[in-house]
């Protein structure tokens, strides 16, 4: 009688492509020690590409689009901090761990989607945020997708390092950090032409509207929700991105005669969520 192939005799390489759709917790804290086959496939770069896992998601860019556009906040279907929160208060020990993520990967170049908030120092430690956007810049060549969320202290040369090295760049999660300003916003329409997705919750710069509709064509996917947005934004944001399919604006308390311009919209823009 055949006798079924158990999943530890599956090839090292099919398990790791599946070893990618869970969460870096249980990539690093469980699948290495079910068996020896399981950790032989937990070294393949695959598994270490991306850190967030897309076993949930119903289409092939759901997983990252949610991750790091449509959600409002991180979920824990989506960037799971494999450290519990317990970040290091020496801002070294989150760079040569981060630096540790992108070796098992295989190297930078074939990381695609970097949530680097649990690599940050811990709260009262010196900033690692510069260090930690520079090894982006140096080795992630192909990065796809990229979340600001929880960094606060980055300087403007750090950040457009990045932009400057990146320039694959998709999707991008500016969260409430202070890097959504004027001269982040052009250099990324300049140098990532392929932009697609932009989220930004808090305070907006009075012409992001005008460089949103402007610089960034391919723009499908738009979430400012619990944002200082106004009418005239929103006009301009329904009106100028010509390929926007989702738009998220839930809890922009400075909207006043919005309905009406949503009305008018939703009969291009597929998906607007609006409170």
């Amino acid at each position: 009688m055949h006798q079924e192939k158990q999943w530890e005799a599956l090839p090292s390489l099919a398990l790791a492509n599946i070893f990618c759709r869970i969460s870096i917790t249980d990539r690093s804290r469980s699948v290495p020690f079910v068996c020896k086959s399981w950790a032989r496939a937990a070294h393949h770069p695959p598994c270490w590409a991306s850190m967030i896992a897309d076993n949930h998601s119903p289409s092939p860019n759901s997983a990252a689009d949610h991750a790091f556009v449509v959600d409002s906040l991180p979920s824990s279907l989506t960037f799971v901090d494999p450290f519990d929160g317990r970040r290091h208060p020496d801002p070294n020990r989150g760079v040569a761990t981060f630096q540790g993520l992108i070796r098992r990967a295989g190297g930078g170049g074939a990381v695609t989607a970097i949530y680097f908030f649990p690599f940050l120092t811990a709260a009262g430690g010196p900033s690692n945020d510069d260090a930690i956007l520079r090894v982006i810049a140096q080795r992630c060549p192909n990065l796809k997708h990229l979340s600001f969320h929880g960094s606060n202290s980055a300087s403007q040369g750090a950040i457009l390092e990045v932009i400057h090295s990146c320039n694959n760049l998709e999707l991008v999660d500016f969260s409430d950090s202070p890097y959504f300003e004027p001269l982040i916003l052009q250099e990324l329409s300049n140098h990532c032409p392929n932009i697609r997705g932009i989220r930004r919750n808090g305070s907006l710069e009075a012409s992001f509207s005008y460089q949103l509709t402007t610089g960034f064509p391919l723009l499908r996917t738009l979430n400012i929700s619990n944002s200082t947005l106004v009418d005239k934004d929103l006009i301009t944001i329904v009106s100028g991105c010509k390929n926007l399919c989702y738009l998220d604006v839930t809890g922009c308390q400075f909207l006043i005669f919005y309905m009406h311009i949503i009305k008018v919209a939703s009969s291009r823009i597929a998906s607007i969520l609006y409170d």
